[in-house]
């Protein structure tokens, strides 16, 4: 059980093979490589021990009976050997310790690309869990968790947590090793070894405090990388804005502070790490000089076993040095972990419910909200209240008001992306709930009010809205949406490649192939968040155009919200929403009677 503590933070004990199984390695895959590193630790200890019978073999000129009445190791080769009728020579005794070499070179070949590909595989899959736990948490968790943070998590944090699980694995590996070698020493020289153990064993402490501190700037490395991306996604979305304010000395300031904040967390952790190396690997050549010294002048031990245990105390400085840097770096990765493991349990708990059961192929009477109201996670009041209003099948209702009446919320409840705090909604007179989310969401078509466009072609956009749509299906949403005039000026048509966020195209043109994306759905319900908001008088003209006639050509059930009002004038049903409440539902003419705020926005727009 690997059991680590930090006063400043929470105290945690975790079973590391649960941990790990948790996070994605198997535990038939963590037993593979176990055996394998040991098994590679067993060839190789035995390639080196069978020194031992070599040396004595040349030291006693090959005399066999020599070697059976002096050494007790020889007994047991002869007796192996006359087991499969071999005469003990040099050369064979030589091609022995040669074979065991050979296999565990094979046998470590094997287990480096196996970890490899577990290694690689748990990065997938990581990265994998938290795109789709993000994908699948409910608006709420996508309002609290910057971009960023995501960004950080996925990329940056991920490869390090993978570090930091299959770190404890590499320790069991070398710890085995450490054992095996001890072993073997401790048949050369028991006092020796049981001496040099004891004396470790304290050594190994020395190096804790920097163990701990590893764990601690672990997690302050995870936040700075954090806040960096954070900084980074806000900041490279918006680069005319900084240019535009001023702020870019004040931006290049800020970065800096972040990245020298990554830096120094880095640096420190490597000064941690090459402190405890530093540290143990005169201790172990230490010990062997000791050794020899003593070996000789009080043990009188034959000279082939004082070789042979300095070549494997020799051999044992970066297996004990592996085994505290290990476990420094089980600690030092901790942060990732926890960041990994704390992300993907909110991401568990934000998971959006859907308890429907009904299947919902079509809307054939209207969309009933019954005094709904709504406040949001932190909010300190209802950003809706009590809002009853009605949007009929197959007509067009518009949404207006003032700037945070609620309109772009209250659209938001209708595909369920949020939950009403209180009320209900109806559709086709049953409860909104009892649908399947999946069916009422395909009934659904959304264009936001700034199109967000991928980097690809033309029909790759389209294609986001119906993933098998024909080209006869494309065309018409070309065609119902008004873009076919600027489309087929492109240079490639629809093949066209628009680059991120289709910069190439001006406003209009964006927001109508955001709209032939839409409409290649063919949804009964189409919803537009202001749509017009940035747009010139000339693009708002061909878009109230196009608007008119997806009106009269289609079944479509049309909810608009709008802040120029001239867009919006031909709706069946407008309904003015303000401080979250509605005020009043009618036509344009039937609003334009009463005194109330649409009527004065009309006057400020020259309507």
């Amino acid at each position: 059980m690997l059991i680590y503590s930090n006063k400043n933070t929470r105290m945690l004990n975790y079973n590391w093979l649960y941990r790990a199984n948790n996070l994605g390695v198997s535990y038939s895959e963590i037993t593979l490589i176990i055996i394998l590193s040991l098994t590679a630790t067993l060839a190789e200890i035995f390639g080196i021990g069978i020194f031992l019978p070599i040396f004595q073999f040349i030291r006693l000129d090959g005399d066999l009976d020599s070697l059976a009445s002096n050494t007790d190791v020889w007994k047991y080769v002869i007796n192996v050997f006359s087991y499969f009728d071999i005469k003990p020579s040099l050369i064979i005794l030589l091609f022995i310790s040669f074979v065991f070499f050979i296999s565990r070179q094979f046998v470590t070949y094997i287990r480096t690309i196996y970890s490899v590909t577990v290694t690689q595989r748990l990065v997938q899959t990581l990265r994998n869990r938290i795109f789709k736990g993000y994908i699948d948490a409910n608006t709420s968790y996508h309002d609290s968790v910057p971009v960023g943070n995501i960004l950080n998590i996925t990329t940056t944090e991920v490869s390090a947590a993978v570090t930091g699980v299959m770190a404890p694995m590499e320790l069991v590996v070398t710890f085995i090793m450490l054992i095996g070698y001890f072993i073997l020493l401790f048949i050369l020289s028991w006092q020796m070894t049981l001496a040099s153990f004891i004396i470790l064993l304290f050594a190994s402490r020395m190096p804790n405090v920097w163990i701990k501190k590893s764990a601690h700037t672990g997690r302050k490395l995870v936040n700075a990388n954090t806040l960096m991306s954070e900084f980074l996604v806000g900041r490279l979305r918006s680069p005319h804005l900084v240019r535009l304010a001023g702020t870019e000395i004040a931006e290049k300031k800020e970065f800096n502070s972040l990245t020298q904040s990554q830096r120094k967390y880095s640096v420190y952790n490597s000064i941690l790490q090459a402190r405890t190396q530093v540290v143990m690997e005169p201790i172990v050549v230490g010990l062997s000089l000791v050794f020899l010294y003593f070996s000789y002048t009080v043990l009188q031990l034959q000279i082939e076993v004082i070789g042979l245990y300095l070549v494997i105390a020799l051999r044992l400085t970066p297996i004990i040095k592996g085994v505290i840097v290990q476990w420094q770096t089980v600690q030092r990765f901790l942060g990732s972990i926890e960041a990994i493991e704390d992300r993907m349990q909110v991401m568990r708990r934000s998971v959006e419910k859907d308890n429907g059961v009904k299947l919902l192929n079509q809307l054939k009477v209207s969309i009933f909200f019954d005094k709904v109201s709504y406040r949001y996670p932190t909010g300190q009041e209802d950003a809706l209240k009590g809002i009853k209003v009605e949007f009929k099948a197959n007509e067009m209702t518009a949404l207006v008001g003032p700037s945070g009446s609620g309109k772009s919320t209250l659209i938001d409840l209708i595909p369920r992306l949020r939950l009403p705090t209180t009320g209900i909604i109806k559709v086709d007179n049953i409860n909104i709930d009892k649908y399947k989310l999946k069916d009422l969401r395909h009934l659904i078509s959304y264009t936001p009010q700034s199109p967000q466009i991928f980097n690809g072609t033309v029909k790759n956009h389209i294609l986001y809205g119906k993933i098998n749509a024909t080209d006869e299906e494309i065309r018409r949403a070309i065609i119902l949406s008004g873009s076919e005039e600027f489309i087929d000026k492109l240079p490639k048509g629809i093949d066209t490649v628009l680059g991120e966020d289709a910069i190439r195209l001006s406003g209009g043109q964006r927001q109508r192939l955001d709209l032939a994306r839409a409409l290649v759905r063919n949804s009964a319900i189409l919803i537009l968040d202001e749509p017009t908001s940035n747009l010139d008088a000339e693009s708002e003209r061909a878009f109230k155009k196009v608007l008119s006639r997806i009106h009269q050509e289609t079944n479509t059930t049309i909810i608009i919200v709008a802040h120029r009002l001239s867009s919006i004038t031909e709706a069946d049903q407008i309904v003015v929403l303000k401080k979250g409440m509605v005020e009043s539902v009618g036509s344009h003419a039937e609003l334009i009677k009463k005194k109330g705020w649409y009527a004065e926005a009309c006057k400020i727009q020259k309507l």
